[in-house]
């Protein structure tokens, strides 16, 4: 006799297809473009964040290079953070800077290119009296860019800390296809042969994620 049931009835897509639509939904709402931190607009997913202060502190970092500042919630929500951990420093990097940007003692702006050579010396002077440094690169998100980006960066970075390739999420998952090229282009190209990082998916633990395949681990 056979079973009583729906014919028409459809197998549950997959987990990974699960995660990959939820996190296109999320994106495509712009409920980002509406995300602040203590009253500053922070363009970032807050699952991501989480897991930032989580990395900040267990790597103990004293260096925080952002690029890509916009109107400065990310970065005060960064140098709060120091301040909560009594130790550090942020850089925040953008060509263009806006008025009005939060201001925190452990905050120092730069108005420049990332990857221009006076921003790079800046940087470096800093990177050198700090201990722990991890990188969060959100300027440009063409890949070209991002990948000299993520070039001129990867030096900084101490073993053991990371470089953070923000919105991958444009073309791995992908959430915003006609964008082109982007973040995760640029990261397979930079981890192709490359033996000084790993990527590391344990930060994706939160499901949703800006930064799918973009947490990159110093070895």
């Amino acid at each position: 006799m056979a079973k009583p049931g729906n014919k028409n009835k459809q197998a549950a897509p997959p987990p990974a297809e699960v995660l990959r639509l939820a996190n296109i939904i999320y994106f495509r709402s712009q409920v980002f473009e509406h995300t602040e931190w203590m009253g500053y607009k922070a363009a970032k997913c807050p699952m991501d964040m989480w897991v930032y202060q989580e990395l900040m502190h267990k790597l103990q970092t004293d260096l925080l290079v952002e690029t890509g500042t916009l109107l400065g919630g990310s970065a005060l929500f960064f140098a709060q953070m120091f301040e909560l951990m009594g130790r550090g420093k942020v850089l925040s990097i953008d060509i263009e800077m806006q008025e009005g940007l939060p201001e925190h003692p452990r905050l120092e702006y730069i108005k420049g290119s990332s990857i221009s050579t006076d921003v790079l010396e800046r940087v470096q002077k800093e990177a050198d009296q700090a201990s722990s440094v991890m990188v969060l690169l959100d300027a440009d998100h063409k890949a070209p860019f991002k990948h000299e980006e993520m070039r001129c960066y990867s030096r900084f970075v101490t073993p053991g800390s990371y470089m953070i390739a923000e919105d991958t999420c444009f073309d791995a998952f992908p959430a915003f296809p006609e964008y082109g090229p982007g973040p995760a282009a640029a990261v397979k190209k930079f981890m192709q042969g490359n033996k000084e990082f790993e990527i590391d998916r344990s930060p994706e633990r939160h499901l949703i994620t800006f930064v799918p395949g973009g947490f990159l681990k110093k070895k």
